[in-house]
C-alpha cells in the first residue's frame, strides 16, 4: 500500500502551504517601519523589474533576423553602395532588394 497525500482535494492542509511574511525594515525612532510596512521594492516594482527584463529579452530576439541578415547580405549591401543602388530590406531584415535608380531616367540621360 502506498500512502499519498491529494493536493488537488478540497481538504489541503492550509498551515504549511502559506506565503512567507513579506520582509520589513528594521524599526528605529519615528521610522516608518514600526507600523510595519514593508520594502519600497515590495512586489510590484519586483514585477516592474521582470516586466523589463523581459522586454529586453524579446527586444533582442525580435531584432535577431535583422541581424542575421545584415551578416548575410554584407557582400551584396557592400557592392550596392558602391554602384549607388538602392537597397530595400524585405521579410524582417531575411531578403533585399536592389534597385539602379538609373531606370527612373530617360533613356538618353542613363550612363552605359
Amino acid at each position: 500500500m502506498i500512502n499519498v497525500s491529494n493536493f488537488t482535494s478540497l481538504n489541503k492542509p492550509s498551515g504549511w502551504l502559506a506565503a512567507p511574511a513579506e520582509p520589513t525594515l528594521p524599526a528605529g525612532p519615528g521610522d516608518r517601519a514600526a507600523a510595519g510596512r514593508p520594502y519600497p521594492d515590495d512586489t510590484r516594482t519586483r514585477g516592474l523589474g521582470a516586466l523589463a527584463a523581459t522586454r529586453i529579452m524579446l527586444s533582442w530576439l525580435a531584432a535577431l533576423p535583422g541581424r542575421l541578415g545584415d551578416r548575410l547580405f554584407a557582400m551584396n549591401d557592400n557592392e550596392a553602395y558602391w554602384r549607388d543602388w538602392q537597397i530595400t530590406r524585405t521579410h524582417g531584415g531575411l531578403g533585399r532588394r536592389y534597385r539602379d535608380p538609373s531606370f527612373d531616367l530617360p533613356p538618353e540621360y542613363r550612363e552605359v
